[in-house]
């Protein structure tokens, strides 16, 4: 890892991320997330880089909303901003350890919120670690609130051959027909949400899979995994959304099948486990991945600072979560 010693005299420089930056941005990311870790654990801690292919389809789907601080020709921080319909979300934000605490994060932070509003975004929220004292302080420094605990599960994958007959995935160019329908899914999970966008990019940078549950000719659920993580070798998928349409007869139906199809196809691709955050507000959705084991691993804080957020629905699982 190298050093840089942060010159006192000079603002860093903000600018848009480009493709040439990828490796000193991941490089960045990994001496913040280690030193974080190692003061965290209390020994140290060497944190893998972030995926290539993630931070190439966040250049993809929202170019404007990668930014990077600069000084003396350096990169020092960096922050991704996302948009998925009129909802913007922040993440990550990562600053060199030598030069946070001088307002770099501040900078980016405040560059993000503005490309989200541009943007239109009606509601603009981030997700933080929970136990970190320092990253709570931040942000409520900085005008956000705290609105709904985020908690984060993990099963331990293994064969259980529960039927997922009626759950299909749309892959390839299949995917843009689809996306009609996850628009729909999602505004009936929030009036201003959609995931249409990050599902094509999903497919189209093969991060992972979508998955629609179908019934009677009519889309009622619909689910983003990303199976790539931090590398090939990684040995866990994650879902990022599982939206189950609210005014369904069978939501408990439709929600139980798309996650065994999740299962199901993370051990097909060598996966054994299963990673997923939601929102701690939906007591019966964590009661049945209990049942389903799932188990607790930790937990994180959403925080809004633009309008609002609530969700309709007790079934599904959406994570503002970099």
């Amino acid at each position: 890892m190298s050093m840089f010693i942060r010159s006192k005299d000079k603002a860093p420089q903000l600018r848009s991320m480009t493709r040439d930056d990828m490796e000193e941005v991941r490089e960045v990311g990994q001496i913040a997330w280690s030193d974080l870790a190692t003061h965290d654990i209390g020994r140290k801690f060497k944190y893998p880089k972030r995926s290539e292919r993630i931070i190439d389809a966040y250049l993809s789907n929202e170019p404007g909303g990668c930014i990077v601080a600069e000084e003396d020709g350096k990169i020092i921080g960096s922050a991704f901003a996302h948009v998925w319909g009129r909802i913007g979300w922040i993440g990550p934000l990562e600053v060199l350890p030598a030069c946070q605490s001088h307002g770099v994060g501040k900078l980016l932070l405040g560059a993000s919120e503005q490309h989200l509003r541009e943007r239109g975004c009606e509601i603009i929220g981030l997700e933080t670690m929970s136990h970190i004292p320092k990253h709570i302080h931040f942000y409520m420094s900085s005008g956000y609130r705290p609105s709904s605990l985020i908690l984060i599960v993990e099963k331990v994958l293994r064969y259980e051959g529960r039927s997922t007959a009626s759950v299909v995935e749309p892959g390839g160019a299949g995917i843009e027909g689809a996306m009609p329908a996850i628009s729909r899914l999602s505004a009936k999970v929030n009036p201003l949400l959609d995931y249409s966008r990050e599902a094509a990019v999903t497919v189209g940078k093969r991060l992972g899979n979508v998955y629609i549950f179908e019934e009677g000719g009519e889309a009622r659920g619909a689910a983003i995994m990303h199976s790539y993580q931090r590398g090939e070798e990684a040995s866990y998928s994650s879902i990022k959304a599982l939206l189950v349409d609210p005014q369904a007869p069978n939501p408990l139906e439709i929600m139980s099948s798309l996650l065994s199809k999740c299962e199901q196809v993370s051990l097909e691709q060598g996966k054994n486990r299963l990673l997923t955050r939601f929102s701690g507000d939906h007591l019966q959705l964590y009661n049945v991945l209990l049942s389903h084991d799932y188990m607790l691993k930790g937990a994180n804080v959403r925080m809004t600072k633009l309008g609002d957020y609530r969700e309709n629905g007790s079934y599904h699982i959406t994570s503002w979560a970099g």
